[in-house]
């Protein structure tokens, strides 16, 4: 059954660049789940933040990754892999607004 209110968080499978390997590695990542209205003042709020900052707002979890999430592992992560910000921040955009359609 659909619910009008959605589950607090939910998990995705985000691609996540290796440099040097042509295969990108899939890691399970929990997201806050954000209304209309408050992925619009989160986006809006981004401004000055770290990416570190910014997704540490929305990520809390994930499976797939050698360590446990954290603040300090999520900088480290995105401090290795450059690639992995935009990535993170594309996968949670694309699991909120995109509407998926199965054939």
């Amino acid at each position: 059954m659909f619910k009008l209110n959605p589950n607090p968080t939910f998990t995705a499978k985000v691609p996540l660049s290796v440099p040097g390997s042509d295969k990108l590695v899939n890691v399970d990542i929990e997201f806050k789940h954000l209304s209309r209205k408050a992925i619009k003042t989160y986006f809006e709020g981004l401004e000055g933040k770290t990416d570190s900052e910014a997704l540490g707002e929305i990520i809390v979890g994930w499976k797939g990754i050698d360590e446990t999430f954290s603040a300090e592992a999520l900088e480290c992560l995105l401090d290795n892999y450059p690639a992995s910000g935009g990535e993170l921040f594309a996968a949670f955009r694309a699991e909120l607004m995109e509407a998926r359609r199965k054939n």
